[in-house]
């Protein structure tokens, strides 16, 4: 069997096993555990990043196959500017190229491609990711199938400041409605799967308030489709009330 049969063929098993579930219409995944993971391989912790950008293209390619519309990756927290620079230049390096890397799936496959926080330390400090964030938007923008939305530098703190100044200029729309705008339009997402085991948001901010968390007690770079899967079905077995009965 060639190799694009092989993926094809996975592919299809994939969207079987998930056709009959109750399937979010919008998921976050905030990846945790690469370093954790780099530890446990004695290896560098650039090595871990490395290995969870490469987790994450297989991701991409799990989301084609199923009726998720929405996927949202918390790729780097307002928070994480606190680790050494060595450790974020990488960061920012494996961003871009798993951006670069998979354009071209996104294009094929009518996936809209968006990056949500605040950029302006990114343009100035990085600005080849920021002009390979630029070149995938405008080249997605009128994508309609799927919509991938990568967060950089976001958080709580961002995501508030920016739903207080839609607020001054907007008194009437629903708090929902006005965050989805503050957002580029997403909705709430309905799930939150976390990898490494943690049970935590870390503050990702209100389009996650609303959502189903699942966590999986593996480490990014172990990441395998069941354990999405699996994940997607343990979703499926929720019965969301919304504070009702």
């Amino acid at each position: 069997m060639s190799l694009k049969s092989s993926v094809q063929t996975k592919a299809n098993e994939i969207a079987l096993q998930t056709s009959g579930l109750n399937l979010p219409k919008a998921m976050l995944i905030i990846p945790d555990g690469n370093g954790r993971w780099a530890k446990q391989m004695g290896v560098d912790i650039s090595e871990g990043h490395k290995a969870g950008g490469k987790t994450m293209s297989e991701v991409l390619k799990h989301f084609l196959t199923t009726g998720v519309e929405v996927l949202g990756i918390w790729g780097f927290s307002e928070d994480n500017w606190k680790r050494t620079k060595t450790e974020i230049d990488k960061i920012m390096e494996v961003v871009e190229s798993t951006i670069n890397q998979n354009l071209e799936i996104l294009q094929k496959n009518g996936i809209k491609f968006m990056v949500l926080g605040n950029k302006e330390r990114i343009e100035k400090e990085y600005p080849s990711l920021f002009a390979a964030i630029l070149d995938a938007e405008a080249k997605t923008s009128e994508n309609k199938t799927k919509t991938l939305a990568l967060f950089l530098d976001y958080g709580e703190r961002f995501a508030l400041e920016e739903f207080a100044k839609a607020r001054e200029n907007d008194a009437d729309s629903p708090t929902y409605e006005l965050i989805s705008k503050t957002n580029n339009g997403l909705p709430l997402f309905d799930m939150v799967l976390r990898t490494s085991g943690e049970q935590r948001l870390s503050g990702f901010g209100p389009l996650a308030s609303l959502a189903e968390f699942v966590s999986v007690n593996k480490n990014l770079p172990e990441l395998e489709d069941l354990d999405i899967l699996n994940a997607l079905r343990e979703f499926s077995k929720r019965q969301r009330r919304f504070g009702g009965r």
